[in-house]
């Protein structure tokens, strides 16, 4: 089992402030909390199945998060406010253990997800945004066990979509899209390894890689809009 200090050191390597660059960004930004917690002595990740009630995704699996708002002070602010209102987690009870840096959504949404400790016998009281809730061993996005994938392509670029089985309770999730990808390079950070199928991943490549494109693809553009 990877104790609480050693995930803390490992996810404080890549902690970022580069989120708060992208404020301004003219498609929106958002922000997930991944909330980590142990049970029966492994770590286990918070999820959530967004319900009939909402406008899009349907059905989907995601982390508690949503749009920033125009109040909201940061990222922090945004995911620990939306999962407040989502599963009734109240902000004071989440440890923060950092930011990694923001994804873009199919959507056009920059999302930056959020990690923090949340107690271990957390109990959602989830609005009607969320028909489920349930935990999963973060140690699983990394096993070829339960894993499928397929290529997409997203803006020219050809990307990998990964696709996780889960089973708890007598029901059947399926992890997938920008979620399972947030939750897979958590797992791998975490752990420090890379997953059993696929290339091996260089994290710190990947991440500096985003970093990269973010700077070059719309930190660029943020700017030589507002000449």
């Amino acid at each position: 089992m990877v104790s609480r200090e050693l995930v803390r050191t490992r996810l404080q390597q890549y902690n970022t402030s580069d989120d708060d660059r992208y404020r301004g960004y003219p498609l929106g930004t958002a922000a997930v909390l991944v909330p980590l917690l142990y049970k029966d002595g492994d770590l286990h990740v918070l999820l959530n199945v967004r319900s009939t009630e909402v406008g899009s995704h349907q059905g989907e699996v995601c982390f508690p998060g949503g749009k920033s708002e125009a109040g909201d002070k940061d990222s922090i602010h945004t995911a620990l406010r939306e999962a407040e209102e989502e599963i009734g987690l109240r902000p004071e009870d989440v440890d923060i253990l950092g930011k990694i840096v923001p994804f873009p959504a199919k959507s056009g949404l920059l999302v930056t997800p959020v990690i923090g400790f949340i107690p271990d016998g957390f109990q959602p009281k989830p609005n009607d945004e969320v028909a489920d809730v349930f935990t999963m061993p973060l140690e699983k996005f990394l096993h070829e066990d339960e894993h499928t994938s397929r290529e997409t392509e997203w803006k020219g670029v050809t990307t990998v979509l990964h696709f996780f089985n889960y089973e708890d309770n007598g029901k059947t999730y399926v992890v997938w899209g920008l979620t399972a990808h947030v939750a897979l390079l958590v797992a791998s950070l975490v752990y420090e390894r890379s997953p059993e199928f696929g290339e091996t991943l260089d994290v710190k490549a990947y991440i500096e890689g985003v970093a990269q494109y973010l700077e070059q693809k719309v930190y660029a553009v943020m700017n030589s809009s507002k000449l």
